[in-house]
């Protein structure tokens, strides 16, 4: 099984942040790969742009055939990246990648923006439901 990534928007910056300074998404990235050095496998990389703008920083965590979660209002230092890591090392225990909001450290219960179901659980039949596991 390929290793989760951690996407992290680079171009997140408050809108009060002077522009000349390094964005905060940025030193997010860069605060989770220092954090990571020692971890588990984990794909840690910058996208350009998450689409999150009004909830910086904002970061991804994806696997081929897992759950895919989207989180915003993280702090861009060692805290937010911690939080981040450890979301990422219970995701990466789970076959199916789905943790349930009291699984996920505290700051990432509250700024979820998306849970987006992984492919493989469209159903064909257009009129059914995807359920999340119970």
């Amino acid at each position: 099984m390929s290793p989760a990534t951690l996407l992290i928007c680079t171009r997140c910056r408050a809108p009060c942040d002077d522009p000349s300074a390094p964005r905060a998404g940025a030193a997010l990235l860069a605060a989770a790969r220092a954090e990571a050095a020692d971890g588990p496998a984990l794909r840690i990389t910058g996208a350009a742009c998450l689409s999150g703008c009004k909830r910086q920083c904002v970061a991804a965590l994806m696997a081929p055939g897992k759950v895919t979660y989207l989180f915003g209002d993280l702090p861009a230092n060692a805290s937010g990246a911690a939080d981040l890591l450890a979301m990422a090392r219970s995701y990466s225990a789970r076959a199916d990648g789905y943790l349930r909001r009291q699984e996920r450290p505290e700051r990432l219960q509250a700024g979820i923006l998306a849970r987006l179901p992984p492919a493989a659980w469209i159903p064909d039949d257009s009129q059914s439901e995807i359920l999340w596991p119970a």
